[in-house]
């Protein structure tokens, strides 16, 4: 009897290691949103220029209406974000700098949306794209690109976008 009891906490104990190893090494793929978000009737703009460094990776460079992603790995991550306010010909000046860590726990994919980020909102974290049910990201009039009306009016240009005027 006390051999089995012995095995089964042999057995407890290397389960427990595997899930705090899998917890510990899981990497996540972090997406990054720059796009106009309207939560509860306010809306929040694109970010004009901004540099985000995931778990002290490399900075990545977004505009409005950019969406990128990076991998992190491990049960809790920062995230640096640079707004950067663009000068004409002069370069370029650091407006603010945001430093937030994350706990994903074991969730595999995350959007982050930075204008949320930026304005100090506790809800930045969105479900992520691959994800069905995610909420519209930008109302109808915002800066989202859409079809010009001569190609939603005319089907015949939507087949052939070469034939510029019908």
């Amino acid at each position: 009897m006390m051999r089995v009891l012995q095995r089964f906490i042999a057995l407890c104990l290397i389960l427990l290691f595997s899930v705090w190893l899998f917890y510990i090494g899981r990497e996540h793929k972090v997406f990054l949103d720059n796009k106009t978000v309207e939560i509860g009737g306010q809306n929040f703009r694109a970010l004009t220029f901004v540099r985000v460094s995931v778990a002290g990776g490399p900075l990545i460079e977004l505009m409005p209406r950019d969406r990128d992603v990076a991998a992190a790995t491990g049960p809790r991550f920062t995230v640096k974000v640079e707004v950067v306010e663009v000068m004409d010909d002069f370069g370029e000046e650091v407006e603010k700098i945001i430093e937030k860590e994350i706990t994903p726990g074991f969730s595999k994919d995350m959007m982050l949306s930075l204008p949320l980020l930026v304005a100090g909102r506790d809800d930045f974290v969105l479900p992520s794209p691959t994800v069905a049910g995610a909420p519209a990201v930008a109302p109808e009039n915002s800066d989202e690109l859409t079809m010009p009306e001569e190609m939603q009016e005319n089907p015949e240009i939507q087949e052939n976008p070469e034939i510029v005027n019908p």
